[in-house]
Parts: structure tokens; sequence; C-alpha cells
């Protein structure tokens, strides 16, 4: 079904890559760090592979659903990390003056 000559086609690649945004975000609240992204944007794909895999009961060949999958592991990685560095290059507050209770 994926496909740029077809609208459902290209509506599945959307959908694709807006799993791609929204699966960036969950990295950034579930794995929080940088270096992680990419391990598990590769683990979250390669399962998903599995799972197509044993659904259709053949290895996919074709070109625009590896080409559609590549496109959106580099975009949920990229994404996810940059994300992450963000939370992680905060300044952290040093404020050495004393919290009263009033």
């Amino acid at each position: 079904i994926l496909g740029f000559s077809t609208p459902p086609g290209r509506l599945s690649m959307m959908a694709f890559i807006l799993n791609a945004l929204t699966c960036a975000l969950a990295l950034l609240y579930f794995i929080r760090r940088g270096k992680q992204c990419l391990d598990f944007t590769v683990t979250v794909h390669f399962f998903h592979l599995l799972g197509c895999w044993i659904y259709n009961s053949r290895f996919p060949w074709t070109l625009t659903w590896w080409l559609v999958h590549v496109v959106c592991t580099a975009l949920m990685a990229a994404i996810g990390e940059y994300l992450c560095m963000r939370i992680e290059l905060r300044e952290i507050p040093l404020n050495s003056a004393p919290k009263s209770n009033v």
C-alpha cells in the first residue's frame, strides 16, 4: 500500500512520518538520554520489521517500505536526540539562599 502514486499510499507514508514525530516526543519523556535515543529507535523499528514479517508471512522487499522506514528511523532518532539534548543541557540552578517556609 505504500507508494507515491496513490492517495492511500501517500496518506500511509504521512502517517508513518507523524508517528515518527510523536515517538520522538515519547523518547523525550521515557528515555530522557540523548545517547540512548538511537538505540531505542532502531529497536522499535526492528520489532516493527519482525511484526510485519510475521503478519505478512514474508519479508518486506519493497523499496518504498524500506525508504519510508529509513526516513522515519532517521527522523525519530534525530528529533528525539535533539529534544533530549535540550533537556540535558539546561543550566542547573545554583541557589544558595536558604528556603524558608512562611
